[in-house]
C-alpha cells in the first residue's frame, strides 16, 4: 500500500533535550540535587502520571515541595523543567519537502503541556504538521496501541499509509503490531533511506 502520512515522534527527533539538564536545572530551583528530582520526578512515576495528563504542572510542583520540604515557585519549577531542548535544523528541510508532496504529517509524542509550550513558543516546528497526537491529551502513552490508533486516524489514512519515525525501537515496534511501517530515527540521512524505500518519493530530493 501507498504511503500518504508520515508521523514524527517529538523527543530526540523534531527537537533534542537533555534529562540530566533538566534534573540538574530543577533541582537548583527546589534546593536538592540532580539525582534527587530524578529519583522524586522520574524514579517514582511522577513524570509519567504528568504526561499521561492524570496530574496538572501544579501537583508536579506540590509533590516536589512535599519531597523537598520548601516552597517551590511554579513559573521557575516549568521553566527549569523545559528549557533542556534545541530544534533538529537538519531534519527541517526533510519534513518541508513531505509537506509539499502532500503527505499528510502527524506528531505522536509522549509528553506534558510545559514542553510543549516551550516547544511551540521557540519554534514554528509543530506548525509544519496538520495534527500533533500528544499522550497527556489521550490519556496513553507510547507504546500503548491506543496512542497509536489515534494518530492513524489523525492521519486520515489506513495503517499501512502511515510511515512513524521514532528514536526508540520498542515504540517503533508497537507501531508495526498496528499496521504501520517504520523506521528507527538516527539521523536524518537514514531516515530519507529509510522513506525511499517505502518507496515516499519526496525523500529522494536530498540537501
Amino acid at each position: 500500500m501507498t504511503i500518504r502520512s508520515v508521523v514524527f515522534d517529538m523527543g530526540r527527533v523534531l527537537v533534542h533535550f537533555s534529562h540530566d539538564r533538566m534534573f540538574e536545572a530543577m533541582g537548583e530551583v527546589c534546593g536538592s540535587t540532580g539525582q534527587q528530582i530524578r529519583d522524586w520526578l522520574w524514579d517514582s512515576g511522577l513524570q509519567q502520571r504528568f504526561e499521561r495528563g492524570e496530574i496538572d504542572s501544579e501537583a508536579v510542583r506540590e509533590e516536589l515541595e512535599r519531597c523537598a520540604g520548601c516552597a517551590i515557585d511554579q513559573d521557575a519549577l516549568m521553566h527549569a523543567a523545559s528549557d533542556i531542548f534545541t530544534l533538529n535544523e537538519p531534519l527541517l528541510p526533510l519534513i518541508d519537502r513531505l509537506k509539499e508532496a502532500g503527505y499528510r504529517l502527524v506528531v505522536l509524542s509522549n509528553t506534558c503541556p510545559p514542553h510543549v509550550e516551550w516547544i511551540t513558543r521557540h519554534w514554528d516546528v509543530l506548525e509544519r504538521f496538520d495534527a500533533c497526537v500528544f499522550s497527556y491529551e489521550v490519556r496513553a502513552m507510547k507504546p500503548e496501541p491506543e496512542i497509536y490508533r489515534v494518530a492513524v486516524a489523525e492521519s486520515g489514512c489506513e495503517a499501512e499509509e502511515c510511515f512513524f519515525v521514532d528514536d526508540l525501537a520498542e515504540n517503533v515496534e508497537a507501531a508495526r503490531r498496528e499496521g504501520m511501517c517504520g523506521a528507527v530515527f538516527v539521523g536524518v540521512e537514514p531516515l530519507r533511506v529509510a522513506l525511499i524505500d517505502a518507496g515516499v518519493a519526496a525523500a529522494c530530493e536530498s540537501g
